[in-house]
């Protein structure tokens, strides 16, 4: 049913941009779910059909923009990004600075969730940019780009940064309504796990609480149910463990990725140009304050928390 769907959603989509990332329906693709995440990907793209009133149609971007949401409710990332990139193109081209700033979000948004910072910067560079040209820092489409700048800048270990990126996000929040829920759910997730990450339990909490309000008026939201199920016990486990009063360290954040590996202490601590003795504590810490006794526990608990991609 959803391929069909997606076939209507690009039939409102004039060449040449129609066919840009639309692979089709791919069941090997990392993250593909199943009718009820489809669901939500159909809902998005009803929307790519609509007009204006007085029949005026979407403009090229901003249907191609629903169609790239749609496949990230989906589970289609691959489809989703090639989207994302060709909506950013267009909307480029044409002078739509919200198209941009919203597509070039998201995609750092998903180069981070794969681990790949350096797109994730870049993509930040740009979308930040147009904000900082277009005077848009109040509006919807920048709060994913200060949420995505606040996620890198815990990767590389600037609280202080990430804090000022959470504050310019959470100024603009208000306009993130249940109207458009996939945004405003996903936002809020966004958030709340970079709070936490900050060791900001109520933030965190209070975010949650708007996103279950969100929820009880749009409850058919495709992949972002299961991002936010699996967040839930996350946060309250929070409450009983040292993540909610000790964050971790610049250091024990730069030793975090290297969990990711098969080295040693000993070749971590050739890396960090630091000894063994120094990586056995600091890991000892991360263990301790992320509230888990393994070393792949550590690692799904930090990626939870948003402080690795997955």
């Amino acid at each position: 049913m959803t391929i069909r769907v997606l076939q209507r959603g690009l039939d409102v989509i004039p060449e040449p941009v129609r066919h840009a990332g639309h692979g089709g329906h791919d069941p090997a693709e990392p993250g593909h779910r199943g009718d009820g995440q489809q669901h939500a990907g159909d809902l998005v793209l009803g929307r790519a059909r609509h007009r204006r009133p007085g029949g005026a149609p979407l403009r090229a971007d901003r249907r191609l923009g629903l169609l790239a949401e749609a496949h990230l409710l989906a589970g289609h990332l691959g489809q989703a990004r090639s989207l994302f990139a060709e909506t950013s193109m267009v909307a480029a081209a044409a002078g739509n600075h919200e198209s941009v700033i919203s597509s070039e979000s998201q995609l750092a948004s998903l180069a981070a969730d794969r681990g790949d910072w350096q797109e994730a910067a870049d993509r930040l560079e740009r979308a930040l940019a147009v904000i900082d040209e277009q005077h848009m820092h109040d509006y919807i489409y920048a709060i994913p780009a200060f949420t995505a700048a606040a996620r890198l800048a815990l990767h590389r270990n600037d609280p202080s940064e990430a804090r000022r990126q959470l504050t310019r996000a959470m100024r603009a929040r208000p306009a993130a309504t249940y109207a458009l829920p996939y945004h405003a759910v996903r936002l809020r997730l966004q958030l709340a796990k970079a709070y936490l990450a900050l060791a900001e339990v109520a933030t965190a909490r209070q975010l949650l609480r708007e996103i279950d309000d969100i929820l009880t008026r749009r409850p058919a939201l495709g992949t972002l149910i299961e991002e936010v199920d699996e967040f839930r016990p996350v946060l309250a486990s929070s409450a009983e463990s040292a993540v909610g009063r000790w964050p971790l360290t610049p250091a024990e954040l730069r030793l975090l990725p290297y969990l990711q590996t098969h080295l040693t202490a000993s070749g971590i601590a050739e890396r960090l140009f630091v000894s063994s003795h120094t990586v056995k504590a600091e890991v000892k810490s991360i263990y301790r304050k992320l509230g888990v006794s393994s070393r792949n526990d550590a690692m799904q608990k930090a990626t939870a928390l948003g402080l690795l991609g997955a």
